[in-house]
């Protein structure tokens, strides 16, 4: 199911651990679900409709997807290919996408509630900046758990504003 299927006010039936984002790979792209507690309306409208940028800063083949949306803030989407199935990861890396779009979407924390469904105009060099890295993390770490803990390493000695500067960030 895409979740462009989705419908604002869906339960999504799982129950997420922790507040943030979590990547999913779907064909030759990706959807990002945001689960976040004690949204404001405002929030969400900026979510929806706002003005956003997004960019891609690599470090280590971790790519992470960075979006800067009017009103609402700044996000930061680290992926690790091991998290996916087999089937899913040859898709992502095999397919050319369509028309080089991701789908964003906003849901309450903790109960994960759809709030918003938007779709980024990501474009190619995004999407094959992030499929390059991705790729080379099968080369580069052993499994799920080494490539996580490779992400934690960029996260605690690169902050988001750091990556921000270092990203060039267009209008999607």
């Amino acid at each position: 199911m895409s979740a462009l299927s989705l419908r604002v006010g869906q339960s999504l039936g799982i129950r997420p651990e922790v507040e943030g984002p979590a990547p999913v790979l779907a064909g030759g792209t990706f959807e990002v679900f945001f689960f976040y507690a004690d949204l404001t309306e405002e929030e969400v409208r900026a979510f929806t409709s706002a003005p956003l940028a997004c960019g891609v800063y690599v470090e280590d083949a971790i790519p992470v997807l960075v979006l800067d949306i009017e009103g609402f803030g700044g996000l930061e989407v680290a992926f690790n290919l091991f998290a996916e199935p087999e089937e899913k990861r040859r898709a992502f890396l095999e397919t050319v996408p369509a028309r080089h779009e991701a789908i964003i979407v906003l849901c309450d924390h903790p109960d994960p509630v759809v709030r918003a469904v938007r779709q980024v105009r990501a474009g190619p060099m995004a999407i094959t900046e992030i499929k390059r890295a991705l790729f080379d993390q099968l080369s580069l770490y052993r499994d799920m758990t080494h490539c996580f803990q490779a992400m934690s390493r960029l996260f605690a000695s690169v902050d988001p504003e750091e990556i921000r500067g270092r990203t060039l960030m267009r209008p999607a």
